[in-house]
């Protein structure tokens, strides 16, 4: 099971190098706190991620987090070039916002090394263009992008377990989050799909039932002690098949409206009295 994952992981990675972006479903960069005491916090920022997490009592904590794609190329039609890749799609717009609480435990006689696992429900929305409107954008700017929008919304709910360390300089753990999605209220633009039922067809497949995502992150922070550089390389995988199965070629054919593979960088600030014990 766990080769067929890893197996799973490496496929989405090289397809989304080579493939068309169009991505509806973008996740966003997972919370790992490490918290260790009673009334700590931990916040970080990214460019698209804004994440805290509170510590009510010894052991159980709060989070809350939000996300949030600018697609740059996405408002200009003149656009003509493509410098899509595997980290990011910049015909995407959108976000989520999402809250959780978790159980977190200290481990070790120096408590160095910290176990946690956060339980949550967030939803969303993303919009990004079809590929037609690339081959129809004549360089002028004389076309409607919202005839090559598809969008829609969603919700959310998923459970994360961590292991990490957390030291005053550095910190390093790794998760694995299991994320459940329900589309809904999926919109299409008029040529969206223009003479391409078969593709239209697959796209509203992730619409029958709810597609469950193992999205695994690496984590790091370096600094000291309050604030530290964060840097996260994450995986993200459907694992039922309903989300990457191909009718007509009887392929598991990994779904490019899913983003496989996020990596972010930032600031994470730590206020925590633990810093200043020996």
């Amino acid at each position: 099971m766990k080769s067929s994952i890893y197996v799973a992981l490496f496929c989405t990675a090289a397809i989304a190098v080579s493939s068309c972006n169009k991505r509806i479903y973008v996740p966003n960069q997972v919370n790992v706190p490490l918290l260790k005491e009673k009334y700590e916090f931990k916040g970080s920022i990214t460019p698209t991620n804004l994440q805290g997490a509170f510590a009510v009592t010894d052991n159980i904590a709060i989070m809350a987090n939000g996300q949030y794609l600018w697609g740059f190329n996405y408002a200009d039609p003149a656009n003509t070039y493509d410098d899509d890749g595997l980290f990011r799609d910049n015909n995407t717009r959108g976000g989520l916002v999402e809250g959780a609480v978790g159980f977190f435990k200290p481990i070790g006689p120096n408590k160095k090394a910290v176990f946690d696992v956060y339980a949550g429900y967030g939803s969303g929305n993303f919009k990004t263009l079809t590929g037609n409107y690339k081959s129809d954008n004549d360089g002028t700017g004389n076309i409607n992008l919202n005839d090559y929008v598809i969008k829609n919304r969603f919700s959310k709910v998923f459970i994360q377990p961590s292991f990490g360390l957390a030291h005053r300089v550095v910190e390093a753990a790794f998760s694995s989050r299991f994320s459940l999605i329900n589309f809904y209220d999926s919109n299409i633009g008029v040529k969206a799909f223009e003479n391409n039922a078969a593709e239209q067809s697959k796209y509203m497949r992730i619409y029958d039932k709810t597609v469950v995502f193992y999205e695994p992150a690496f984590t790091v922070r370096v600094g000291y002690k309050y604030v530290k550089f964060q840097a996260q390389l994450q995986f993200s995988t459907p694992l039922n098949d309903n989300s990457f199965y191909d009718d007509n070629t009887n392929d598991k054919n990994f779904n490019e409206y899913f983003q496989p593979v996020n990596f972010n960088m930032g600031v994470a600030i730590n206020l925590a009295k633990w810093y200043n014990r020996k």
